[in-house]
């Protein structure tokens, strides 16, 4: 399904999944999008962001807004959050014997997830918080060659970061993941399941912090260009 020009995987999740393990076996460097309404009316919006998700490698559909979206436009699609395709990579990882480098988030949150996913015996080769300036830790992410590079720096500089960056690495599947650090180091929960099957997840984060109310008049402004779109 295109959207404002990006085109989004349509694929069960099952399929894309087998797809990214493909692509981190083989070395193959790949930029990962998990996108949501608020990622994609920012899209819409700012011209040098759109550039970065359409020259992603994969843009997999995050979000109850992009899978009501596709059924206006007479498609089903499913929806793959980034918190739990992250957790898939980590599980398989571990499997595996991948390496992870984690970028983002507070110090406190990298380093405790860091320390937390070592002693579930994950491979991870280096870490760094996200408040830096300039292009912060690319030159030890290329020395120490991880499989997968996980980035929580939130929306846009997350995606920005790694459309800059991701000709300096000869391999590596890079992907933003938001707050999914705080998740995963146990500093935010996510929404009761029944929320999430219900596709109320966005209505839970609002309700833990009352400054994103905002994101819900992002939502609705999002539907209608959606609606509108003709790409």
């Amino acid at each position: 399904m295109k959207l404002f020009g990006v085109e989004i995987d349509e694929r069960p999740r099952e399929e894309i999944f087998k797809d990214v393990i493909r692509r981190v076996d083989s070395s193959r460097r790949t930029f990962v999008i998990t996108a949501n309404a608020v990622i994609m009316l920012k899209a819409k919006e700012d011209m040098r962001y759109r550039k970065a998700l359409m020259e992603a490698d994969l843009v997999v559909p995050d979000g109850t807004g992009i899978v009501v979206t596709a059924r206006f436009k007479r498609k089903r699609i499913g929806k793959y959050p980034g918190v739990e395709l992250a957790k898939d990579l980590i599980d398989e990882g571990i499997k595996r014997g991948w390496k992870f480098y984690l970028l983002g988030a507070k110090e406190e949150v990298v380093s405790k997830l860091a320390e937390d996913l070592k002693r579930e015996g994950l491979n991870v080769c280096g870490y760094h918080h996200g408040y830096f300036e300039g292009k912060g830790p690319v030159e030890e992410i290329v020395i120490k060659e991880p499989d997968v590079v996980l980035v929580a720096m939130g929306v846009p500089k997350q995606e920005l970061w790694i459309h800059e960056n991701i000709h300096r690495f000869d391999k590596g599947l890079f992907m933003g993941v938001g707050g999914t650090f705080d998740v995963l180091a146990g500093f935010k929960k996510r929404a009761p399941r029944w929320m999430i099957r219900a596709g109320l997840e966005w209505l839970y984060r609002i309700s833990q912090d009352p400054k994103r109310w905002k994101v819900f008049f992002k939502l609705m402004k999002f539907f209608f260009c959606a609606i509108l779109d003709r790409s």
